[in-house]
Order: C-alpha cells, then sequence, then structure tokens
C-alpha cells in the first residue's frame, strides 16, 4: 500500500472515532464502528519457471513459490455525523510479503469503498469510491459523484464517474485495473411504498476509448399484496440494440410459518453483457434460460429442510445445432441449538449443463464453548461424473477456532488441505486477530 492510501486510511479512522465522541450540545452524536483485521497465512502460488529462458513450451514446468503474506484490513461506518447530516464509509486493506519472494512485488494495497454523504432534507450528495447497485447487471464500481432527491413515495438518482476495479485478491504484487479513458453515467427514478409496492427505472452508459460499451436500462419491482406473498421481477436491456440481456421473476409465497413456497424464471444472454470494445464479444456464448422451484419446511426452531429443483436450457444464437438441456437438483439440511451455540449444515447438489454432471457435498458445523470460544469445521466435494478419481474432481476441508481476548479484540487460526485438478495436494494455515470498536449515538 503507498503513502497516500495509508494516511488518507489513518486520516478517515481518526475522523470515526473523534466523530463519535458525544457532542456538548446534546444533539444525538455519531454511530460509528470501526474494525481492523490482520491476516497472516502461507500461500502457494503456481508460477511457470525453466532452467532455459530460451527453452520451448514443451520444456517449461510449472513450480510452487509460497508467498507469506502479512494482510491487513480496515473497515469504518459512521452515521450522523454533523448533527445527522453526514455518513462516511470505508473499506480498505494492504499486504506485505515476508518472505520477500519477489523484490519488484514485496506489498500491495487497494482501497474497496471510501465515501462519503451529505444529506439535508428531501436531497442528499456523495462523493467517492462507491458501488453503484443500480444500472448494469452485477451493478457498477466507480469513483465519481451523485446526488438524490425525494418528493413524497418518489427517488431520483443521478451519478457520474470513472469505473474501477478494486482488487481484493490476498497475493500481493502489481493488480489490475482499468487503464485509459473511461467513464460512466446514469440515473435512476423510484417509486417506494414499502409493504405494497417498490419500482424503480434506470439508465447507466459505460464508455472506454471513447466507445459507448454498456449501454443498459433496468426495470426493478416488487409486489407485496400480502404479508406471505412477494412477487418480484427484473429486466436488463442493452439499449444498444433493444434487447434482452437478463431478465428474472420469482414468487415466494408462505402458506404457514413453518413453510415457505416459491417458484421462478430467468434469463441471461451473455453476449450482451460484454462491453462492445472487447475481443470476447465476437465469440458467439451460449443463451441460457432456468425455470426453478424450491419448498422450504421448517417444523421447529431449530431445523430447517429446503429443495430446489430446475431445468435449464442453452441456445447459441445463430447455430444450427438443438439447444442443449440441463438441470440442477438440490437439497439443504440446517440444525441450529436454541440458544444458537450450535449449528450445522448438510447440503447436496446435482447439476448438469447437458455437457458433463457434477455432484457437490457439503458438511459444516459450528460450536461455541466455553469462555464463548468458536469452534468449527467443513468438509466439501466436487465430484465430476460422480468418480473421485477424475480429473476435475475437488475436495477441500477446514478447521477453524476463534478466541475473544477482551476489548474488542479476537484471534483466530484455520487450516485448509485442498485436492484441486491444478494441486494433487495443498495445505495452508492461516492466523487471523481482529479489533472491534463501536460508539452508538443517543440523545441525552
Amino acid at each position: 500500500m503507498n503513502a497516500p492510501r495509508v494516511v488518507v486510511l489513518a486520516a478517515a479512522l481518526y475522523a470515526g472515532v473523534a466523530g463519535a465522541q458525544p457532542v456538548a450540545d446534546g444533539r444525538d452524536h455519531a454511530q460509528v464502528r470501526v474494525r481492523i483485521d490482520t491476516v497472516f497465512r502461507g500461500v502457494p502460488r503456481y508460477v511457470l519457471a525453466s532452467a532455459d529462458p530460451q527453452a520451448s513450451a514443451a520444456d517449461r514446468y510449472w513450480r510452487a513459490v509460497t508467498l507469506a503474506p502479512l494482510m491487513a484490513r480496515a473497515t469504518l461506518d459512521a452515521h450522523d455525523l454533523a448533527g445527522g447530516r453526514v455518513e462516511a464509509h470505508l473499506n480498505a486493506w494492504g499486504a506485505v510479503d515476508l518472505a520477500v519472494v519477489d523484490p519488484r512485488a514485496v506489498g500491495a494495497g487497494d482501497l474497496a469503498v471510501a465515501w462519503a454523504r451529505y444529506a439535508s432534507g428531501p436531497w442528499a450528495v456523495w462523493a467517492g469510491r462507491r458501488f453503484v447497485a443500480w444500472g448494469p447487471p452485477g451493478g457498477l464500481h466507480v469513483d465519481g459523484v451523485g446526488a438524490e432527491a425525494r418528493a413524497g413515495a418518489f427517488s431520483v438518482e443521478v451519478m457520474i464517474g470513472r469505473p474501477v476495479t478494486p482488487a481484493y485478491g490476498a497475493l500481493v504484487g502489481a493488480q489490475g485495473s482499468f487503464d485509459g479513458v473511461t467513464a460512466s453515467g446514469g440515473a435512476r427514478v423510484a417509486w417506494s411504498r414499502p409493504g405494497l409496492l417498490m419500482a424503480s427505472a434506470s439508465y447507466v452508459e459505460r464508455w472506454a476509448q471513447g466507445v459507448a460499451g454498456v449501454r443498459a436500462v433496468s426495470l426493478d419491482a416488487l409486489l407485496t399484496p400480502d404479508e406471505r406473498l412477494d412477487v418480484r421481477g427484473s429486466v436488463q436491456l442493452d439499449a444498444t440494440g433493444a434487447d434482452v440481456s437478463q431478465a428474472s421473476a420469482d414468487v415466494d409465497w408462505m402458506p404457514a410459518s413453518w413453510a415457505t413456497v416459491a417458484a421462478g424464471y430467468a434469463h441471461v444472454d451473455p453476449s450482451r453483457l460484454i462491453p462492445r470494445w472487447s475481443i470476447l464479444s465476437v465469440f458467439a456464448t451460449d443463451v441460457f434460460d432456468e425455470a426453478r422451484a424450491s419448498f422450504v419446511w421448517r417444523p421447529s426452531r431449530v431445523v430447517s429442510l429446503r429443495v430446489e429443483g430446475a431445468g435449464q436450457r442453452y441456445a447459441t444464437p445463430g447455430s444450427s445445432d438443438d439447444p442443449r438441456w440441463g438441470h440442477r437438483v438440490e437439497g439443504s439440511l440446517r440444525l441450529t441449538s436454541r440458544d444458537r451455540r450450535r449449528q450445522g449444515t448438510l447440503s447436496a447438489s446435482r447439476r448438469d449443463d447437458g455437457v458433463r454432471p457434477l455432484t457437490l457435498v457439503r458438511v459444516g458445523g459450528m460450536w461455541t464453548v466455553a469462555r464463548d470460544i468458536g469452534l468449527a469445521l467443513e468438509v466439501a466435494a466436487a465430484l465430476d461424473d460422480d468418480d473421485p478419481a477424475a480429473a476435475r474432481t475437488s475436495l477441500y476441508t477446514r478447521g477453524s477456532v476463534e478466541v475473544p481476548l477482551g476489548g474488542g479484540w479476537r484471534a483466530g487460526a484455520s487450516i485448509d488441505g485442498v485436492r484441486s485438478p491444478i494441486a494433487t495436494a495443498e495445505v495452508r494455515a492461516m492466523a487471523h486477530a481482529s479489533w472491534a470498536f463501536e460508539v452508538g449515538g443517543g440523545r441525552r
């Protein structure tokens, strides 16, 4: 993490803690939450190596290089600053490789979010690095500014900025990001009456190198005609061709307190999600359609059983091949003690995309023992066509422990074992410590 980012992080944390102190005039003071996590783990990374730089591809080989990154993550959420008009949010990380495998890539870091919002009456403005949930499918991360205004149940939002791709990885070294001239802007109109209807419409453009690669129109609605019934729907359109890039519709019905029935449909055209400037946009992709249904049974407060089934259709536009059909069947059982100090989960899923079936199985448990020490164990397997010896079969297991130390401090450790297509056997260990600070507001 470079020096400017360290300064920004320190200043933000100091401002958050300072802003949390009670004010003398009796007004509500800030709601501030700060958390800092420090993690250390050995991470094997596979790199292509050869004794001879001029060796052919056939003579090259992969070797494992073990990194020892020490990582720190900091999160700040502050509300009701400046008499309730200001809020601020920060999520940042930095890491240094204690093994110094590559002197040119010893450290790394980034800001995931760093933004502040000022509100006065029915309007508000914000600035900084923020994730905007509306717009193109998956949302948009931007360094930018925005404004909001409300009038009764109606609200309007606008934003403009530069798209970014914050790095979240644990490995140190250089991280990729958007380069060159990029820009994005959009607006959203919404109507909200909680318990009855919430609906919105938005339009977002994203540009790069002078080309508008994304022009997305999004329509979303949530209808609640009854407290036991929810109806949700969304459509994302590629405005450059008026084609549907993504759509979904879901119905959730709770006939009784012990049961929930749901049904839904989804449509995805991946080619409409790829920016026009990307070379990937010239390749044909399958259009995906899925119809699904699920049932949740809760015979008691400590038992929950869920089953879901889905059928899928894959078709390539412009191809003479027949559509490919697939399916998915899933089930999960969750057990929880009445005091919530013990939990267990068993889940299994059978998936077949019409090319190669895959079976997923997972067993996990969590226990809180004396002095609030937390223990957890998880075992998972992905079986390629039900053959444990197949190349794609993967196995994973993790055991972890977390101990409260008092004063907001917690310490823990975990160990992972992995068998995957690129690692015949791999063991990873991790140790972490965290500190949490919270100050709540109140009227004196």
